[in-house]
């Protein structure tokens, strides 16, 4: 298999669908595939045919972390930035705030890309793999998922922000908790703790994942969604006030725009809405 196809990418009916596609590995990553991965991130965040953005895992894994076995072999394992030559800016990099004052590139990407972004996790997430679901704005799990923050094993901190994200996404205690001990946790206590959103039948998660993700997709405007992404993200530390102020902003923004138009419209003649980004 070449290092392209270890990425795979498709987009049906609004949904992209990026696939980590290193099966027989537990879809573990070589720092070349992650910075493959963190380009087409990109090229989904600008395809003018995605709204939402899944990220999921081909066969019984979702990604087991960085292959150990490329430490000590000369590779890099630094990935901060993505290249940026894969997908030149279009459509979907103005439709609404701009997160990069807030989140840098690289590992960022997920959060940056102003598009819903939903993590399948279908089996193992292990250290990187776990890190990037965390980045995803939700997640869904199959019950026999299993995941893990593996760095105290390794001898590291919480790398690439997960501890900052576990912290704001389930609290401080529960996230020691699972920073220190670096122990495993299934669909089921994932969901308990609120590290994933949903967790289902193996068998269910995709059906799941692409009925939620279509339907934002088909009725969620996406100029709103990248002012909600934004509103949520950015106001995590910021006052009331603040965040009132900026909600209030982006609302006159976009009771400007085409779709707005197009959302009230759809809503009085009872019909589906045909948004556009406008």
């Amino acid at each position: 298999m070449s290092e392209q196809d270890q990425i795979g990418y498709g987009v049906d009916q609004g949904v992209a669908t990026i696939t980590f596609n290193r099966p027989d590995k537990l879809n573990a990553l070589t720092p070349s595939m992650l910075q493959l991965f963190l380009r087409i991130v990109r090229r989904a965040a600008s395809d003018p045919l995605a709204r939402v953005i899944v990220v999921t895992g081909e066969g019984r894994g979702f990604c087991a972390g960085l292959d150990l076995g490329v430490i000590g072999s000369g590779q890099s394992s630094k990935a901060n930035s993505a290249d940026e030559t894969l997908a030149p800016p279009q459509w979907g990099d103005e439709v609404g705030p701009d997160l990069s004052r807030f989140f840098s590139g690289g590992w960022n990407e997920l959060i940056t890309s102003r598009k819903p972004t939903i993590a399948a996790i279908n089996g193992p997430a292990f250290g990187w793999g776990f890190i990037l679901a965390l980045h995803c704005d939700i997640r869904f799990a199959a019950r026999s998922a299993i995941m893990n923050a593996t760095f105290a094993r390794l001898g590291v901190p919480a790398e690439k922000g997960s501890g900052w994200l576990l912290a704001r996404l389930i609290g401080s205690a529960r996230a020691l908790d699972l920073l220190y001990s670096a122990r495993r946790i299934d669909g089921v206590e994932a969901e308990r703790l609120g590290v994933v959103n949903a967790v289902m039948a193996d068998e269910a998660l995709m059906a799941h994942v692409t009925a939620y993700a279509r339907q934002i997709a088909a009725h969620s405007a996406p100029r709103a969604l990248a002012a909600m992404k934004a509103q949520v993200w950015s106001a995590l530390d910021d006052p009331y006030d603040v965040g009132f102020a900026d909600a209030d902003h982006e609302q006159d923004l976009c009771t400007r725009t085409e779709d707005f138009r197009e959302g009230i419209a759809s809503y009085r003649e009872k019909r589906p809405p045909n948004f556009r980004g406008e």
